[in-house]
């Protein structure tokens, strides 16, 4: 049996034409997953794949009473015959699924039980949903799943012990759920424990919270718009949900005295550990390379974000690129740590990347600007990947999340990048769409780093987009792992990256865009790459326009040999009227100087919170230092709590 679930998602319904809430939902799945087949079985097509694959089961197919009792059926058998993702037309993902492949068998965790057999039997207070979940193609959990539908079909005498705590006005539609719904899936957990060490449960940190029942782990949440239910009075429905309301809140008390985290077997969490066995024979060390420059501000809190990584075999180095605050002052305070500060004059950012690589010793390296943080399992969920079946050459990614002052309240939002993707694939969307992913999401084994060389000094701004560029053409492709997160702390227009009318940065930011479009030409010279291109000058034009003719008018040149002509840039509709009065450089300027109003009132409130709620977010989980350290930096510890969903913009 392969050890790898397919990329393939399976969906079924009534017929292919589905309501609009449902088609997104569909169209959803595949967007975060592109590269994953799509298989989707309406009515006629179901009855099909029983008569053709399974007609063993044909009479107990056609024996259940419900139709919800056929579909729960049909998936299990539909995943265990063809493998992959099974998702009701209800389950909204929030990132790919590419991270879960390696798991052989993986279900969600659906919530806290009634059923007494569960708990008191087997101390199980909780069960699994079957709303979503994945498998290799003949997998032996599954196929104990499918026989014990079939036994409860032909003895309904079977599922009475799941019965007992069950509310008393919900019997009829608990039947359902523990004839073929997630109450016997959890049942069969229970009672197979051999084949029950190879399933993997997406269990939440807190299982007694409700807001993390109904979610596929980190990447996606079950909506429960289904309309299966049984019919029957809305009144008698209402009573039944009150009741079953509070008889929870009596059972939730049982559950918190047991704490709030689970693991549903010994043997399974052993089975676990065997998937990431390198980690146990030899533990990579792994390098947090930070450069720093008048970040006396923020310093300690990215430092305390790579001393806080569980990935235990580690190296933090720092190097202060000429500061001219108390930033190498600070840096130096977490040496008794194991940090090492390094001083340079000041050369700009790449130059202290490189520097700081240069005196590494990392098989890894992860890229930490002196303003982000890693949320403390960063690094372990990609290194928990490396052996999945991913040489060295493979760029391993992250999901990551944008903030001001405040980390706890970052916004994650996906973008076309979160998901496994080629070379080509990456840069061309990265041009075609001008997407990015930031800095310290990346994870680069050394062979892939010293092979795309050192960073490019010659470069004020974008420099990690150029970097990573080289880094990707060198490389088997991407991996991302969306439990691995990281967090962006953002300027805007007092960004160092922000390129406004500096000469300078406009010089560097052209060789940049240059050097990106030449990258993807290189890889293949196809008219959607040239598309792709052509936008991204386009996009990219306001910077330059109309202070540098030099660099528009070469814009405009390079435009022509892809076939088209760039034109003017658009200013907002807000201000082209200023345009027809002003002219282009004044009303570009008052564009910019709105922007940056609004942007600076946005981070004076957003300051004013943080200073409001840092004390609250201390208790946070996340980076917690002991009280002296945080005394003498002067800086608040900043508690990183986990968050779920992505945002992207330009970092300059």
């Amino acid at each position: 049996m392969p050890s790898q679930i397919p990329k393939r998602i399976i969906q079924t319904g009534k017929s292919i034409e589905q309501p609009l809430p449902n088609r997104a939902m569909m169209s959803n799945l595949r967007l975060h997953n592109p590269d994953f087949e799509y298989v989707f079985f309406d009515d006629q097509q179901v009855q099909e794949f029983i008569d053709k694959e399974f007609p063993e089961y044909r009479s107990v197919f056609d024996s259940f009473a419900f139709p919800i009792q056929r579909y729960d059926f049909f998936r299990y058998l539909a995943v265990y015959r063809l493998g992959g993702f099974y998702f009701d037309l209800d389950v909204l993902l929030a990132g790919g699924l590419s991270g879960l492949l390696g798991c052989g068998c993986v279900f969600p965790f659906e919530g806290l039980t009634f059923s007494k057999y569960l708990r008191d039997i087997h101390k199980m207070d909780w069960q699994i949903g079957n709303y979503a979940f994945g498998a290799t193609a003949g997998h032996p959990f599954l196929a104990t799943v499918i026989e014990n539908c079939a036994r409860a079909q032909k003895d309904p005498a079977w599922v009475t012990p799941m019965m007992e705590g069950v509310p008393l006005l919900s019997r009829k539609e608990f039947s359902v759920l523990n004839s073929t719904g997630p109450g016997l899936v959890s049942r069969t957990l229970a009672e197979e424990k051999e084949h029950a060490q190879e399933v993997t449960v997406l269990f939440p940190t807190d299982v007694c919270n409700l807001e993390n029942w109904n979610r596929f782990g980190d990447l996606g949440v079950h909506l429960m718009e289904g309309s299966w239910r049984l019919q029957g009075s809305r009144w008698r429905r209402r009573v039944a949900q009150l009741i079953e309301v509070w008889q929870m809140d009596r059972l939730m008390k049982e559950s918190l005295s047991l704490g709030r985290t689970r693991r549903h077997s010994e043997r399974r969490e052993l089975a676990k550990s065997k998937q990431h066995d390198f980690g146990r024979r030899a533990r990579p060390l792994v390098s947090i390379l930070i450069p720093a420059f008048n970040s006396e501000e923020w310093i300690a809190d990215s430092i305390r974000s790579a001393l806080a990584q569980t990935w235990p075999n580690k190296e933090i180095i720092v190097v202060d690129d000429g500061s001219t605050d108390r930033t190498q002052a600070i840096a130096r305070q977490f040496e008794k740590a194991g940090v090492r500060v390094v001083n340079q004059g000041n050369k700009g950012a790449a130059a202290a990347r490189n520097t700081a690589f240069s005196i590494s010793h990392g098989e890894y390296i992860q890229w930490l600007d002196a303003d982000d943080l890693l949320d403390p399992k960063k690094i372990s969920a990609q290194m928990a990947v490396v052996d999945n079946g991913n040489g060295k050459r493979t760029l391993l990614s992250a999901s990551w999340g944008k903030f001001m002052y405040r980390p706890w309240c970052a916004e994650f939002v996906p973008t076309a990048l979160w998901c496994d993707l080629s070379p080509l694939e990456w840069l061309l969307r990265k041009l075609e769409l001008n997407i990015y992913m930031q800095t310290s999401s990346w994870l680069v084994s050394r062979e892939l780093t010293e092979t795309a060389g050192p960073w490019d000094t010659r470069l004020l701004g974008d420099d990690d987009g150029e970097y990573f560029c080289r880094v990707l053409l060198k490389s088997d492709g991407v991996r991302f792992v969306p439990e691995s997160r990281t967090y962006y702390r953002t300027f805007g227009y007092d960004s160092l990256g922000y390129i406004g009318r500096s000469a300078k940065k406009c010089d560097a930011h052209w060789l940049s865009m240059r050097l990106h479009m030449r990258y993807l030409r290189s890889l293949e010279d196809s008219p959607r790459v040239r598309t792709a291109c052509l936008r991204y000058l386009k996009t990219c034009l306001i910077y330059f326009y109309p202070e540098r003719p030099d660099i528009v008018s070469e814009a405009e040149q390079i435009a022509r040999t892809l076939g088209e002509s760039l034109g003017q840039p658009s200013l907002s509709w807000k201000y082209a009227w200023a345009k027809t009065l002003f002219g282009w450089n004044r009303a570009k300027g008052m564009q910019i100087s709105m922007r940056r109003v609004r942007w600076q009132g946005k981070r004076l409130f957003d300051r004013l919170i943080f200073k409001i709620e840092n004390r609250e977010a201390l208790a946070s989980i996340g980076i917690l230092v002991p009280e002296a350290d945080s005394a003498a930096s002067g800086i608040g510890t900043i508690g990183i709590p986990e968050q779920s969903i992505p945002q992207s913009a330009e970092r300059t």
